[in-house]
């Protein structure tokens, strides 16, 4: 039974450094910023493919153009992150562009679909450990392996009372 708990000690620090990871990833959310991973290539190279970005709701009048922004698409309802190349103040609307695109998007978004302004912060690479970590499976294993390793523990906590 102790090599068991051995195992299960050493199997849930892994977990728990999952667990800090994510929290430092989610900490932007404490000021009111949103996570999005970014799942094409579209802004390469400022926000590479598999990257953590931020956005944060912002007013129409502090949208300016060279800006980022996130917005809603009228297919699906996904979100986009592309650069504001025209502001056209009376139509509220946005002319985009993706970065590593020649050309400018093909519909204006208008004021209504953005989500917010894109924050400079982007942590590469860190979408595919929380894309990763969503699924419902690796959600259970990690629970698992905390579990069993408390309930060990406390199990032979209990037996050195005896």
């Amino acid at each position: 039974m102790n090599y068991l708990r051995k195992i299960f000690n050493v199997l849930s620090w892994p977990v728990y450094l999952c667990i800090a990871a994510y929290l430092c990833i989610a900490a932007p959310m404490a000021l009111g910023y949103r996570p999005v991973v970014v799942l094409s290539g579209s802004m390469e190279p400022t926000y590479h493919v598999g990257s953590v970005i931020y956005y944060k709701s912002a007013p129409f009048a502090s949208i300016q153009v060279g800006d980022a922004i996130t917005y809603l698409t009228g297919e699906g309802g996904s979100m986009v992150t592309h650069r504001v190349v025209e502001k056209h103040d009376i139509s509220l609307e946005f002319i985009t562009k993706g970065d590593a695109n020649e050309s400018e998007d093909p519909e204006p978004v208008s004021y209504g679909r953005v989500v917010g302004k894109t924050w400079t912060v982007c942590i590469p690479y860190a979408g595919y450990f929380v894309t990763f970590g969503r699924q419902p499976t690796v959600i259970a294993l990690m629970a698992v392996i905390l579990i069993l390793g408390i309930l060990l523990d406390r199990g032979m906590a209990n037996e050195g009372k005896r």
